[in-house]
């Protein structure tokens, strides 16, 4: 579903900036993996730095998220370099 709407929506992705949060038993490496190679193809600059959770360590009883300590940093890293990125190609949205 997610390649689908990513697919649909071709040229509103086009020079846009991503960071991804995944979560899992490998804190959603592989799916992280596969979803940069697709952003690829739509223009999308994906920042390095990712933020992956994993399922039994950083999830509550209520299943509120519960980062680790090193996540939070990672995260707001990463938030930094999204929007540092989505500056920079904003002359290139423009066209």
């Amino acid at each position: 579903m997610l390649k689908n709407a990513i697919d649909y929506l071709y040229t509103e992705w086009h020079h846009k900036s991503a960071g991804f949060v995944g979560y899992g038993l490998n804190g959603g490496a592989r799916a992280v993996e596969h979803l940069r190679l697709v952003l690829a193809e739509v223009h999308v600059a994906d920042v390095r730095d990712q933020v992956g959770l994993h399922c039994f360590a950083e999830f509550d009883a209520d299943g509120e998220v519960r980062p680790a300590g090193n996540q939070v940093d990672v995260l707001h890293r990463m938030l930094d370099e999204v929007t540092a990125w989505g500056g920079a190609l904003a002359t290139l949205r423009q066209r």
